[in-house]
């Protein structure tokens, strides 16, 4: 009997010893794996165009039902859309053929992404890009071969269409708004139409005549819109229909002005001569709604410029360097209390005057110099700044600044780092702070000349819309309300999600997170339509409606918590119908081609689709793979090793209170 016992006891430690040394038993077996698509649909309102042999819709519907994606039970398919973004479906049923944009970067980028997860993808689509840049470059890195179909029509058809329409979003009071409109058209030389610019009530605004001399041209036409009154103003400019034009939706474009009271009176004071001065200049020259004055320093206190305006006449200051020896720094106290943009230069970038420390807030302390990448820290719709065109970073003419940037202000919001030879870095090359009523930025970096001389039109953009936000955000007034609500931009069009953002602060200054905030929206003529907006957290609040009528919109936020009444706000948004979708009918065959062969795939029409699964077979796209898939199993999570020692131990007490030993 005592051997017995103490098998029994010797077994249950020896079980609970193995257990806590959980060890595992590992199998592995081959499972045959479905090859896997990502087919990528154009979602845009192009891809419903009736035009030569193809019929919008119902073609797009052949073609899918030819590829008989839902029946083919021998391949996993994923679908995302093609638009403005790329967003995943369930499948082709899906498609509405509503989006206003196609933006086949972020198709590719989305293609990217998940490429590890795929053995090839499928471009469905007619190839015509509206925004954003061409893809072909960005394809060539694609691991996986990206094979394209294009839908739409070759030919040419008589028309004319707005093709061009350059307006800046912000006006003031007072001053005559330039817009410059393209007219493009095809097939009517020898014809006269007239272009007409009207405001949101109908009223035509000027009226302007343009004759076409050739069968293929464009010809721009310039008007000036004169600003009397502020607020959210809506514009529209529309070409005469002539007899045989193939479309007239594309014969209107509206566009929309956000009108301040007054213009801007800005000081730029340079003291270094660098090709970024005239960069800066330059852009601000040609904003209508900035009146500049220019200091170009010499030495001592003395300027090229022989008059020295009167220092207490501007809304704010931008520096350009700081001042060496010899300068009276006195004689910018009447610009410290200014909102002000301080941008380092090579040759002061190292001078730290304590006595305008108030204006670099950022320590470009290193002694080598380098070619850096921005790196942009926050999203386009974190901050007003941030709402730049969009361009490849990696791309982007790099800007020279040392490796060693000391933030000296805790409040600062960094909106760009740096990136050396491919690695982040945490040196902070522009950053913005609100202190109270008072904004301020910085730019630790210079060599944006090299940008605004770009032969990429998208880099000069880039840094024009760059110095531009800086500027109009430094000299706006801070919202110091507790309720802060905005728009995600200040015209959507029709297709588009309406996304309202709002921030709340209580009584104490604190981020509010309990609250409730309703929305009321109205329409002219309709009537309003309450939301509540959903709360993110840490007294962030968001509304997102999915789509609109177009109009001018205004609306009503009301923030409460309980019975008690926080704060409200009022606001306008613009809903556009955009024709961007009627602009260019024309399939390219070319970029679409060029996606295909960039990754050693095949481009087809949807004509000529017969062989397309046959195809992907014979390149080995749809071989059926065997994946090993290994399991582990571990004793100490299985409740029978448990109950085994539990019945062990159990049996030896029980052994013993019955026999009565010790």
């Amino acid at each position: 009997m005592r051997a017995l016992l103490i098998t029994l006891r010797a077994t249950a430690l020896l079980v609970i010893l193995l257990l806590f040394l959980n060890p595992y038993f590992f199998s592995s077996e081959s499972v045959p794996k479905n090859p896997r698509l990502l087919f990528l649909l154009d979602d845009s309102e192009s891809m419903a165009i009736s035009k030569g042999d193809y019929e919008g819709f119902d073609t797009y519907r052949e073609v899918l039902s030819q590829l008989n994606l839902t029946d083919n039970s021998g391949v996993d398919i994923e679908y995302f859309t093609i638009g403005s973004n790329s967003k995943q479906i369930s499948g082709p049923d899906s498609l509405r053929l509503l989006d206003t944009e196609t933006n086949l970067t972020k198709a590719v980028s989305q293609i990217q992404e998940l490429e590890d997860d795929f053995d090839g993808a499928v471009i469905i689509s007619d190839g015509i890009i509206t925004f954003g840049r061409n893809p072909s470059i960005q394809a060539s890195n694609l691991s996986i071969p990206l094979y394209t179909i294009g839908l739409g029509d070759t030919s040419q058809v008589r028309d004319i269409t707005i093709s061009n329409l350059v307006s800046n979003p912000v006006g003031y009071t007072d001053t005559r708004h330039p817009v410059s409109v393209d007219i493009s058209q095809n097939g009517f030389s020898g014809e006269s139409v007239s272009v007409t610019l009207f405001d949101s009530g109908g009223n035509v605004l000027e009226t302007k005549q343009v004759d076409f001399n050739t069968d293929n041209e464009v010809q721009t036409v310039d008007f000036e819109i004169s600003l009397t009154t502020s607020g959210l103003k809506q514009f529209s400019v529309q070409v005469q229909p002539l007899p045989d034009e193939w479309n007239s939706e594309n014969n209107t474009e509206s566009f929309s002005i956000d009108v301040s009271d007054s213009k801007i009176r800005i000081l730029h004071i340079s003291f270094e001569i660098h090709p970024d001065v005239s960069v800066v200049r330059d852009i601000l020259s040609y904003d209508k709604n900035i009146d500049l004055e220019t200091l170009t320093w010499i030495s001592g206190n003395r300027f090229v410029e022989q008059a020295t305006p009167d220092m207490n006449s501007f809304d704010m200051v931008i520096l350009h360097g700081l001042p060496g020896q010899g300068f009276n720094v006195s004689t910018l106290d009447p610009l410290r209390e200014l909102p002000s943009l301080y941008i380092n230069l090579p040759k002061t970038r190292n001078k730290r005057s304590t006595d305008l420390s108030e204006f670099a807030f950022i320590n470009n302390i290193g002694n080598q110099l380098f070619e850096l990448a921005l790196v942009p820290q926050l999203n386009n719709t974190d901050h007003p700044v941030m709402e730049l065109p969009e361009v490849n970073y990696d791309n982007l003419a790099p800007v020279f600044s040392s490796l060693r940037t000391v933030n000296n202000a805790a409040d600062v919001t960094t909106l760009f780092n740096s990136r050396f030879q491919g690695l982040d870095t945490p040196n902070i090359l522009i950053g913005v702070l609100e202190r109270g009523s008072l904004r301020r930025a910085e730019i630790a970096a210079w060599g944006w000349y090299r940008q605004y001389q770009s032969t990429n039109e998208q880099e000069r953009k880039f840094v024009t819309k760059l110095i531009s936000n800086l500027t109009l955000w430094v000299s706006n007034d801070p919202d110091n309300r507790m309720l802060k609500v905005s728009p995600s931009k200040s015209s959507f069009g029709i297709s588009e999600q309406v996304i309202i953002n709002a921030n709340l602060n209580n009584e104490s200054g604190e981020a509010e997170p309990d609250a409730s905030i309703e929305v009321s929206i109205k329409s002219e003529g309709d009537e309003p339509r309450s939301f509540n907006m959903k709360n993110e957290g840490s007294g962030t609040y968001k509304l997102e409606i999915n789509s609109l009528s177009p109009g001018l919109y205004s609306y009503t936020a009301a923030a409460r918590k309980g019975d008690r009444d926080i704060d409200e706000q009022t606001g306008e948004f613009l809903v556009e119908d955009s024709n961007t979708e009627l602009v260019n009918t024309v399939r390219n065959d070319e970029l679409l081609s060029t996606l295909a062969t960039e990754t050693g795939a095949r481009f087809y029409t949807f004509a000529d689709l017969d062989s397309f699964w046959s195809d992907l077979d014979s390149d080995g796209i749809l071989q059926v793979k065997n994946e090993q898939v290994e399991s582990y199993t571990f004793p100490v999570r299985n409740v029978f090793w448990f109950i085994f020692v539990l019945l062990l131990l159990g049996s030896e007490w029980l052994l013993r209170k019955y026999f009565s030993l010790p």
